[in-house]
């Protein structure tokens, strides 16, 4: 099967910080990768850098058909317009919410496939009501992010991503910002889209979401994949110590 995704030897850095060491990772489409490790290891960079949100220093990342180079100087047209079919085919789930506070759930939902993708509202809001029903919100499509709690905001923002029908999904933590009484609504979503066999990308803490969701758990330390297998060969014989210290420290 061909990869869905390929990093190629990605390296990060901020001013005199190297935040990521020439990453490699090959990812096929319906696999569940979630990534581990401690805080600042290089985790959310690596999945701003897969959507186009930072820039790479060095490297080359293939995600859903598009392939992208580091490079220097200003964007060109076509490079603006390739970041613009990287935004939907590759949707992507914030720690914080960012809804429109003046929109509804419904109107959330309906924005990105009106503007970017041309539909008519007629079929932006069918699909939007179907994709709310789907993360469990049917009863509040016409709620303002005010009047929903965090996890309802997250649900929504999960299926305005979905909007865009997206080949690949990444999740920056996204329960992170969550009490955790929410968590797990946020959490069933993504299980029922691991079902689904949708390509995702998973950054979160949550050890016990992580074995359960995971085809391949990577584990990141000091900006390097440090270890990377199947859950069970992680969490009970995991072969560095880094990471038999990090699972010990959150279990």
């Amino acid at each position: 099967m061909v990869p869905t995704i390929v990093v190629e030897n990605l390296t990060k850095s901020y001013g005199a910080s190297r935040v990521l060491h020439g990453i490699s990772h090959s990812q096929e489409r319906g696999d569940v990768v979630v990534l581990i490790g401690p805080s600042g290891c290089g985790k959310s960079t690596f999945l701003r850098c897969l959507n186009q949100m930072e820039s790479m220093d060095s490297g080359r990342v293939t995600i859903a058909g598009l392939t992208f180079e580091a490079r220097g100087g200003p964007l060109t047209t076509a490079d603006r317009e390739q970041q613009r079919q990287l935004r939907i085919r590759a949707g992507m789930v914030f720690q914080s919410f960012n809804l429109f506070p003046h929109l509804t759930a419904l109107g959330n939902v309906m924005a990105a496939p009106m503007v970017v993708k041309g539909l008519d509202r007629a079929q932006a809001e069918s699909e939007a009501r179907t994709l709310l029903a789907k993360v469990g919100l049917a009863e509040r499509v016409d709620a303002y992010p005010s009047q929903l709690s965090g996890g309802q905001q997250q649900r929504v923002a999960i299926a305005r991503a979905l909007a865009m029908g997206p080949e690949v999904m990444l999740f920056d933590e996204p329960t992170s910002a969550l009490d955790p009484q929410l968590r797990d609504e946020v959490l069933n979503v993504l299980r029922d889209l691991a079902d689904e066999g949708m390509t995702m990308i998973v950054v979160t803490h949550e050890m016990r979401f992580a074995r359960e969701i995971a085809d391949r758990i990577v584990f990141f330390d000091q900006g390097l994949i440090a270890e990377e297998g199947p859950p069970e060969q992680i969490f009970t014989n995991a072969k560095h110590a880094r990471t038999r210290d990090f699972l010990r420290s959150t279990a």
